[in-house]
């Protein structure tokens, strides 16, 4: 009660909603090295018993937080050394409940409903806290604690994150102006080009093609690729262009998004002007998309699994010997072949954002959004020590240090710092090398001391700073994945459009369950009939077919989908992604397209080291 008192307090005491933080400086890697919010903005408040609004410890006598952790369900979290690193220094101590990935939401749920829930929830991507979470379980119901005046007060890094984003602060403060949870702020580079395509450079050379560069000629190397025998076998077994029902393997989407008309899977609407919200699939544009397609599919250019595959089916063919596909459809190359194979990854190369037959060219399904998904981390009313709770998550979570402790171990094992002057692949500064282990030593020495769930800030600064600069052949190596993928993303990067449209947005509760079930059924409707006038059961030539497509649409009710995604939409500038620092004296933040250095980014889940994988799923969106 007194907590709640205090809160209301400082509500009161501050009239208006967190608009800018002044928390400045830089991430720290010590403790209490980096100014508190509290002392950047000069806020004064009577400080909790047992607790430090600077520096460390956070508490003088240990406390415990009873804390619900997704997955993690093999590790022994009382002896985790992280949590033990964290205790001794801070004086927090998590009591962790770990619970499996698989049902983690419904456990979620299930607590939150029943009343009996943690003081802090710390979540993977599966049960992450979505913007309509927020709205119900915070603004409705108060269960989730604000913590925007945490973020005035003891705040070390959310205010650094927000005075360099403050576009970040807007998206995550919820519709009555406050902050009701933890996001992770991924600025994975690669991720801002979904999805990508890539071709093999073996067969253009061996038949003397030249990379497409636009609709028209990709389907001329189509052809020549399903025609020509380039896999030199005798067989007529070459399939052309190949893609899967996962979401960034649709190849339908990419071709039309790229060359016709903005659109994104399970999103149907849009920005044509940065001004006006519409829908894209009812456009004359898309149908053109679709009679593009539906030309390239009864010309035996598309393989047909491309709308049965799932991604194991999908890179099972693309990895088949003799090697059978010409083109791909993916989020990342590693999608489709084994990363691992140096020639393979040689063979494939990225291809270059088409121009389609009206000059549309664009890299335009993510363009950004996925930034900001949700959030990972939030502290219920049931915590006693909330002040002290914020205070360590936003230390130990939000800190580039901490990001490198928590999620690969202790210095010197899976992570060490890269040597004085060492470049990263813009030609700004590397701080960070990443060591490959073998599994053993990783389940021995790595996983029993991190905890890679939760929140955490993946700005384009710190991710750039753990990827080396790399020359030559040597970028086609298992080692040097991410290098290698960020290297296929700059140049589409230019071909960013002006705006975009935000995904997660704050649905009014009231509203919430009525947008979430037309979108479902909407998702389900488009994408079938998608595929039905690529494959020929509905002619998109037709107009009487097409009239069908949009009068069943009305019936699903894409006018109303618009209406409620208008009331709370947003509309956001493109400008600015792709910077990144290159180390220029005259320009420390400058596009990708002017880096001479080759390379950046990473595959989404910073975690899971796409290395490792022969196939990794990009969690980023």
């Amino acid at each position: 009660m007194k907590r709640k008192i205090l809160a209301v307090f400082l509500a009161l005491c501050m009239s208006m909603s967190l608009v800018a933080c002044n928390g400045g400086g830089t991430s720290s890697t010590t403790s209490g090295s980096t100014e508190s919010g509290a002392e950047a903005s000069g806020t004064t408040a009577e400080t909790p018993e047992n607790f430090n609004a600077e520096g460390m410890p956070i508490v003088n006598e240990e406390i415990t937080v009873d804390t619900w952790v997704e997955g993690g369900t093999d590790i022994d979290w009382a002896n985790n050394g992280l949590v033990n690193e964290i205790a001794e220094e801070s004086g927090v101590r998590m009591e962790v409940t770990a619970v499996s990935g698989a049902d983690s939401v419904t456990q979620r749920n299930l607590r939150l409903a029943s009343g009996d829930y943690p003081e802090l929830f710390l979540l993977d991507w599966t049960s992450i806290l979505t913007f309509t979470d927020i709205m119900q379980y915070g603004v409705q119901e108060q269960v989730l604690a604000p913590i925007d005046e945490y973020i005035e007060l003891y705040g070390e890094n959310m205010p650094r994150i927000f005075e360099d984003h403050p576009d970040y602060q807007e998206t995550v403060t919820a519709t009555d102006g406050h902050i009701y949870g933890f996001p992770r702020f991924s600025e994975c580079y690669h991720c801002l080009a979904y999805p990508k395509f890539y071709i093999r450079q073996d067969w253009l050379d061996a038949l003397n093609l030249d990379m497409p560069t636009n609709t028209d000629e990709l389907k001329e190397v189509l052809t020549a690729f399903v025609t020509k025998d380039p896999n030199g076998n005798g067989q007529a077994d070459e399939i052309g262009l190949l893609g899967g029902t996962d979401f960034n393997l649709m190849l339908e989407y990419g071709i039309i998004g790229n060359s016709f008309v903005t659109v994104k899977p399970d999103f149907w609407l849009y920005t044509p002007d940065g001004e006006n919200i519409e829908v894209s699939v009812t456009t004359d544009a898309y149908r053109d998309g679709l009679i593009y397609l539906n030309d390239l599919y009864a010309n035996g250019l598309i393989d047909s699994t491309s709308f049965t595959n799932d991604s194991d089916q999908f890179a099972q063919t693309v990895r088949l010997e003799p090697y059978v596909v010409g083109m791909y459809c993916c989020d990342h190359i590693g999608m489709g072949i084994d990363n691992t194979n140096v020639e393979e990854a040689k063979n494939y190369q990225i291809v270059p954002i088409l121009e389609g037959p009206d000059g549309v060219q664009q890299q335009s399904q993510n363009s950004g959004e996925g930034q900001i998904q949700g959030f990972h981390g939030a502290i219920t009313d049931a915590c006693e020590n909330p002040e002290a709770v914020f205070r360590m998550v936003d230390h130990y979570f939000y800190d580039d240090y901490w990001n490198m402790r928590r999620t690969y171990g202790p210095e010197g094992i899976n992570w060490d710092y890269a040597p004085e002057g060492s470049k990263n692949v813009f030609g700004g500064e590397a701080k960070y090398v990443i060591n490959t282990l073998d599994d053993d030593t990783k389940a021995e020495e790595v996983t029993p001391n991190t905890m890679a769930m939760g929140p955490q800030a993946d700005l384009s600064e710190f991710r750039s700073s753990m990827l080396p600069y790399v020359e030559g052949d040597a970028i086609y190596e298992a080692a040097n994945y991410e290098q290698r993928i960020a290297l296929d993303t700059m140049d589409l990067l230019n071909y960013l459009p002006e705006y975009n449209l935000q995904y997660s947005v704050f649905i009014d509760p009231e509203n919430a369950n009525e947008y979430a079930d037309i979108q479902t059924n909407l998702n389900s409707y488009i994408r079938s009939a998608t595929v039905q006038f690529i494959m020929g059961d509905r002619d998109p030539n037709n107009d009487a077919d097409w009239e069908t497509y949009l009068s069943e649409l009305d019936g699903y009710q894409i006018d109303r989908y618009l209406e409620l995604y208008k009331e709370a939409g947003r509309i956001v500038s493109n400008e600015g992604l792709g910077e990144v620092d290159t180390g220029s004296s005259d320009d420390t933040s400058s596009t990708a397209e002017t880096s001479e250095s080759s390379v950046a980014e990473e595959s989404s889940t910073v975690e899971s080291s796409a290395v490792e994988s022969s196939a990794v799923e990009s969690a980023a969106e």
